[in-house]
């Protein structure tokens, strides 16, 4: 291919010169002032899509000053290794930045969980494809159309979330449009269209688009703070109006309150005194009451001792009747129908003067495991209450022995 040489004066070359680093500091310049005054709203606000905007900046900075010389002649005049792959870092570090500030600013996770996980997923892949080349495929560190695909997610991404109503979206859009379109022309440069890098525009349209897009990322920023400031003084105002609403309300409510409250205090006064009355009435009738109650249980008590007493004597008749005249097993049997009552008659007749151990001759005694024994308070010994007497160990029923007896 044929070599272009353009012939120039050492005065226009001089001129030149100083025209390009005087655009350079205003270049520069611009990112410092920007990515100071993103970190100081990062400091006060601790939101990091400013963080992550001030690492895109000075990543930009970084690549421009590695593709312009500026770097290898102020920075790292003596590393020239290092010169030679700068630019792919900061290449690398660009795509990054720029994806992890799309989802912080665009609220990706909340409006799209999907384009979230491509995001990230990108980030990953970009910096695996740094590392890969690094090791093993230096040659493929000049291949910058690669970051062509996050360029191109993050515009997406942005059409996206505007699409779905985000309105701090267009600032962003616009300006990566305007790094598209620069990264567009260089890509034509690099394919086949060299002739549009021999004029100023081409040769620096990806240094432009980059200051169009800060400029009008922060627009976007400003636009976001903006827009959040005015809902939250909406909020603020429809909170106000809500209070004054509510407090009206409150007094209407408060009065009508108070209007019922004092009928039904009339109300309950009014029954007050009726129930007061009732209760006088209920008392009197109670207190009568009252006195017809005690005098029934007494009559009561009274009935029910002169019952035991008819029913002590009616036995007690019975048992002499019984004793004092010729009956039959029938007639004997209703007065000791089982073994229970013989024992319960045993034990009367064998202790009516008194416990005493056979044993330690002891006065004291607990129930004893067989019903109607005694076991003694001092040694435990048990005495059944058929234990010296006829009756013990006796191979009849103790009501047929009674009868056996009687007879």
């Amino acid at each position: 291919s044929a070599t272009i040489i353009v012939l120039r004066s050492v005065k226009w070359f001089v001129s030149y010169a100083l025209d390009e680093y005087f655009y350079f500091g205003i270049f520069y310049g611009m990112i410092l002032v920007f990515s100071f005054y993103n970190l100081m709203m990062f400091i006060a606000m601790r939101e990091r899509q400013y963080l992550y905007y001030v690492l895109y900046m000075l990543s930009v900075a970084l690549f421009e000053m590695s593709n312009d010389g500026i770097a290898f002649q102020y920075l790292w005049p003596d590393s020239i290794g290092w010169n030679q792959v700068s630019f792919s870092f900061a290449l690398c570090a660009i795509s990054v930045f720029a994806l992890l500030f799309t989802k912080e600013f665009l609220l990706v996770k909340k409006i799209s969980p999907k384009l979230d996980r491509l995001i990230t997923i990108v980030v990953i892949v970009r910096i695996l494809f740094l590392i890969v080349n690094l090791l093993w495929f230096r040659d493929m560190l000049t291949y910058k159309f690669i970051d062509f695909v996050p360029l191109a997610v993050a515009f997406y991404t942005g059409i996206y979330v505007l699409k779905k109503g985000y309105l701090p979206a267009r600032f962003f859009v616009l300006g990566y449009s305007f790094l598209f379109i620069g990264f567009m022309i260089k890509l034509l440069i690099m394919i086949s269209f060299r002739e549009l890098n021999y004029n100023a525009i081409g040769y620096y349209s990806l240094s432009l688009c980059f200051v169009l897009e800060m400029i009008l990322l922060s627009f976007a920023i400003g636009d976001k703070v903006r827009i959040l400031r005015k809902k939250k003084e909406e909020a603020q105002a429809e909170t106000i109006r809500q209070m004054a609403e509510n407090a009206e309300l409150k007094d209407i409510l408060n009065v009508e309150l108070e209007s019922k409250v004092q009928e039904r205090t009339r109300e309950v006064l009014q029954k007050s005194i009726i129930i007061e009355a009732k209760n006088e009435e209920l008392q009197l009738v109670n207190d009568r009451l009252k006195e017809q109650a005690e005098e029934i249980e007494r009559m009561n008590i009274l009935l029910e001792q002169d019952n035991h007493e008819l029913q002590i004597n009616v036995e007690k008749v019975t048992r002499d009747r019984v004793m004092s005249a010729d009956v039959d097993f029938e007639e004997f049997s209703k007065i000791y129908p089982d073994k229970d009552q013989c024992n319960l008659f045993l034990a009367e007749l064998k202790w009516k003067n008194g416990y005493q151990c056979k044993k330690c001759k002891n006065n004291h005694f607990y129930n004893g495991h067989i019903p109607y024994s005694r076991r003694c308070s001092k040694c435990s010994y048990e005495e059944s209450v058929t234990s010296y007497t006829i009756f013990h160990n006796t191979r009849i029923p103790i009501n047929k022995a009674f009868y056996m007896v009687f007879l």
